[in-house]
């Protein structure tokens, strides 16, 4: 894992300049969606900061948590920064050993859903990276590793669940751990996904959890089933590959629904008045 290229803090001018040369760049099949005030893309370069060491224990100025744990999660964790998620603020988070972050509150639900409908933490906003059940508890596991990084204004915050398992007692052994992490970036409230590794070792794990098989990754607000306010990349489909990467930034505001839809209006209203203006105009000609 030290071979993987090291984690370098994005410039300020980030959300433009940064995300724009990655979309150029970016390969013909890259993805990029939007909902709640966010938008998703994984036409960005991999790149991965690795927090453990094959001893299980922490690099310089990281702190190690969840190991040999299942459905666990920590108390609040300091990120360093105000980090604004869906027009709140939080200065710390809580860790699952299921792959997710959250604010507010946590939980041990290692039953993923899909983001946008009800569910048991409805009132939790969260963050999933790889929302699955996942647990360091089995043979050849670690654990969850964290660390901030930067000076005031470019911080950032990683979370690296550093070879974790599916559940799965028929497998135990058998199976292959999986690493990925979380950024949260100061400066611009983006949040990066990094996917390391993610094949569970095939058929030893029924049902096969490789590439988010059986995985959420997403963002939500508190009671995203009434206001709307989530983004998901993937439920259960097996699309988060080794080596690759998803940004999600947020746009100028994150709008609340009833905003979304007057500005819908505006803009057909808009569209209509120009529609009459052109067909004056020729009439005219």
């Amino acid at each position: 894992m030290n071979a993987i290229s090291r984690h370098a803090e994005l410039p300020r001018a980030f959300p433009a300049l940064f995300l724009s040369a990655c979309l150029l760049s970016s390969p013909a099949l890259a993805t990029t969606i939007s909902n709640g005030g966010y938008t998703a893309t994984d036409a960005i370069a991999f790149q991965w900061q690795e927090l453990g060491t094959p001893a299980k224990t922490p690099v310089a100025g990281a702190t190690r948590v969840l190991g040999n744990d299942d459905d666990a999660f920590t108390g609040a964790i300091g990120l360093g920064f105000n980090f604004s998620f869906f027009n709140q603020t939080y200065n710390q988070a809580y860790i699952t050993s299921n792959g997710m972050l959250t604010f507010g509150s946590s939980t041990t639900d290692n039953i993923n859903t899909p983001l946008g409908g009800h569910m048991n933490v409805s009132t939790m906003p969260l963050i999933g990276v790889a929302w699955d059940d996942w647990t360091s508890t089995f043979s050849g596991t670690d654990g969850v590793y964290y660390q901030s990084f930067g000076v005031a204004g470019s911080r950032s915050f990683v979370v690296e669940w550093r070879d974790t398992k599916k559940f799965d007692t028929a497998s135990n052994s058998n199976s292959s751990p999986v690493s990925f992490e979380v950024v949260l970036y100061e400066a611009s409230n983006a949040i990066e996904f990094r996917y390391l590794d993610m094949d569970t070792g095939g058929s030893s794990v029924n049902p096969d959890a490789s590439l988010g098989a059986t995985a959420t990754a997403g963002i939500r607000d508190a009671n995203a089933d009434i206001n709307g306010r989530y983004l998901q990349w993937s439920h259960n489909q097996a699309v988060l590959a080794g080596g690759s990467s998803v940004l999600i930034t947020p746009l100028a505001a994150v709008p609340e629904p009833a905003s979304l839809a007057l500005l819908g209006l505006g803009i057909v209203g808009l569209g209509w008045v120009r529609g009459r203006g052109k067909k004056v105009t020729s009439r005219h000609a």
